[in-house]
């Protein structure tokens, strides 16, 4: 069993607190990226796990066994770090074999051991090479095969992309996805990429200011911010967030609901007509004027920005062929699209309709 369950778990450095009364359960087998901005205590959380930094508070249990106090190479885990930790002057074989060796295992279990992980991570034809003669994709599949070798029930990693280049990055992350499924072991992975933890998470632990704002599968986080500060930092563009009372559609205030100060959207439910308008669509919109101020063109999608007044401006994220030119235009939500959030930037469920 590799469970990892966090209990009431403080960190402080003197007076300043880091993490405060964090709870959290990590399923075993599952994939949990820790996300949020710098600073937010995603990495701090997971050397704590890992062992690396003591809580002075709470309690952390691994594999239902409290792990206060026990020293990092007692928790059956392996923790994959940014810049690779390798050894310059070993080969990739040596790399792999360094943590057998001092483990006592055979020589003839090493080297099956060896050949097995290297075989996995696609590193059979670069077992004589130092790491100098590695990209960096190559780089980072050696470390993870230091930590494979271990058979650990968890892999810790803290953000292990983000040196390397976009492309090199998209693959590596279907590489890690796949080696997931394979392994089956319990992965806790820290980035501030959102698209790094939407495209692999099977749950997604978004931190902010030392605290969880929200847990939840990526669906559920993208489609069901409990707050704003979700819904401001999953998305690209973020969610439109805009204050009623800068908004003059009297549909819109009549949908409200009375403790509702702000209403928002995703960028692409934003539409610039009403398909089923002759099948009373209108009724189910509200409706913005402004003025298309920007455009950018990425491939497959365009996204403009409007400016409403007020100070106010949104994102709308499309996917025609053709440009549309920057000027006035009324812009389309559909009722069901919308979210509320009250005065504290909390969700509101159960939007009026009318």
């Amino acid at each position: 069993m590799s469970s990892i369950v966090m209990e009431r778990v403080e960190k402080k450095y003197g007076d300043k607190s880091i993490i405060d009364n964090l709870n959290l359960s990590i399923e075993s087998g599952s994939f949990t990226v820790l996300v949020g901005p710098s600073g937010c205590g995603k990495s701090t959380t997971l050397r704590m796990i890992a062992g690396l930094e003591n809580n002075t508070g709470g309690s952390i249990i691994i594999g239902g066994k409290n792990m206060n106090g026990v020293e990092p190479g007692k928790r059956n885990l392996a923790m994959v770090f940014q810049n690779y930790a390798l050894y310059p002057t070993m080969t990739v074989e040596q790399n792999i074999e360094y943590g057998l060796k001092n483990n006592k295992v055979p020589k003839d279990e090493r080297m099956q051991l060896i050949k097995d992980i290297a075989n996995t991570v696609g590193l059979t034809k670069h077992l004589h090479k130092r790491p100098e003669f590695l990209s960096g994709g190559e780089r980072q599949r050696l470390a993870l095969a230091r930590a494979m070798v271990k058979k650990p029930a968890i892999f810790l990693m803290d953000e292990p992309l983000s040196n390397l280049d976009a492309k090199l990055r998209g693959q590596m992350r279907s590489e890690l996805i796949e080696l997931h499924q394979r392994l089956g072991a319990t992965f806790v992975y820290v980035t501030h990429d959102q698209v790094e933890a939407m495209s692999m998470g099977t749950k997604i632990v978004l931190m902010d200011g030392g605290k969880i704002m929200q847990e939840d599968t990526p669906r559920g986080i993208y489609h069901d911010p409990q707050n704003i500060f979700t819904s401001k930092f999953i998305g690209t563009p973020a969610m439109n967030v805009l204050e009623l009372e800068q908004c003059d559609d009297v549909k819109l205030q009549a949908l409200a609901p009375a403790e509702a100060k702000y209403v928002g959207f995703r960028p692409e439910k934003v539409k610039f007509t009403i398909e089923d308008e002759k099948a009373g669509g209108r009724s189910q919109c509200i409706s913005f004027d402004g003025m298309l101020t920007t455009r950018e063109i990425l491939g497959s999608e365009i996204i403009y920005k409007a400016e409403l007044g007020s100070n106010s401006s949104i994102a709308i994220k499309c996917f025609d062929s053709q440009e549309r030119p920057l000027e006035h235009v009324t812009v389309y939500v559909e009722e069901s699209s919308l979210v509320f959030f009250d005065g504290n930037e909390q969700r509101i469920y159960g939007a009026k309709r009318v």
